[in-house]
């Protein structure tokens, strides 16, 4: 009944078969045709041929009434499966450490996921130079790391600065001897708050003992050299791993002391056998960087930068 709707509607529309047949670009002869066919299927005329310019039948205004409905139901329907479309096909990734990875990015952007219930977000843990490939192969929407990828295609801004702290086995006889700088787990996730901050240690009194280190891809392991340098010794190095959380169970079994970073106990379960302690030396304190693409955003890679830029607490 309304499958030809819209060839009606335009000779309604335009009061001329012909101009209705050049706006379709098909021809009069078979627009007129298809037009007829409706009328015998219902039984009645649609337009009053007798007039020029033909008008509308009472059946024919009513068809038209009742076509326009149609079109906009048509309408509405299109507009709103293109957006469960668009919304079931969003997806943005973020790369990142391992740590930012599996503990940081998952609480940090649960507000973002929870206001776009459609949206995949996917983390990608990579090292600083493939986090930028991938940042350029667009691969990536953004990223957080501590190195600042250098490339003119890439947008980046300080996110936050992170302390970073020294973890040594609860054991070692050391930590008797520095008592007055040592945190246990539950004190260190209070050292902020009024009177229970300590003085920063003086790192030469490791020398010592077993350094568990980063490979050398990773920054904090040129970065535990120097503060070792600056103390004046060099780390007797035990082993050499490639992730930090690695890095911190290890101490927390004994193996060696490590440097992490400070936000490490808030992500994990609190451990008795491991003691903190904070540095005095200007490189245990690091930026960290957001970056992503320069080109022009699409409207949820760019909700999701500012989003991402609301929780850090760095500056451009």
């Amino acid at each position: 009944m309304f499958r030809y709707k819209d060839y009606i509607c335009a000779v309604a529309e335009l009061r001329s078969f012909s101009r209705a047949a050049e706006k379709l670009n098909t021809s009069q002869p078979w627009l007129s045709t298809k037009v007829k066919e409706v009328e015998q299927m219902l039984g009645v005329a649609l337009f009053d041929r007798s007039t020029s310019p033909p008008g509308l039948t009472e059946a024919g205004a009513f068809y038209v009434e009742q076509a326009e409905k149609i079109r906009g139901i048509e309408e509405e329907s299109r507009r709103r499966f293109e957006q469960l479309h668009h919304a079931a096909s969003e997806s943005l990734c973020i790369g990142g450490s391992m740590f930012f990875c599996s503990h940081l990015l998952p609480q940090l952007l649960q507000q973002f996921q929870q206001a776009h219930p459609n949206l995949t977000l996917t983390f990608t843990e990579a090292e600083p130079g493939t986090l930028t490939e991938k940042l350029l192969r667009g691969e990536l929407d953004a990223a957080l790391a501590v190195e600042k990828p250098a490339h003119p295609e890439i947008v980046t801004r300080i996110w936050t600065r992170e302390e970073i702290v020294l973890a040594v086995p609860a054991r070692y006889q050391i930590n008797s001897e520095l008592a007055e700088y040592g945190y246990d787990f539950d004190a260190f996730l209070k050292r902020n708050e009024p009177g229970c901050r300590k003085p920063p240690v003086l790192f030469g009194r490791f020398m010592n003992v077993p350094f568990l280190l980063l490979n050398e891809r990773n920054d904090l392991n040129a970065r535990t050299r120097q503060i070792c340098a600056n103390a004046g010794f060099t780390p007797k190095v035990r082993l050499v791993l490639t992730q930090m959380m690695t890095a911190y169970y290890l101490v927390c079994e004994g193996q060696g002391v490590t440097l992490l970073r400070d936000a490490i106990p808030e992500y994990v379960s609190p451990n008795e056998n491991v003691i903190f302690y904070q540095l005095d030396d200007p490189l245990a304190f690091r930026n960290i960087h957001l970056s992503y693409p320069k080109k022009k955003l699409p409207p949820i890679h760019r909700e999701l930068i500012d989003y991402l830029a609301a929780k850090g607490d760095g500056c451009e």
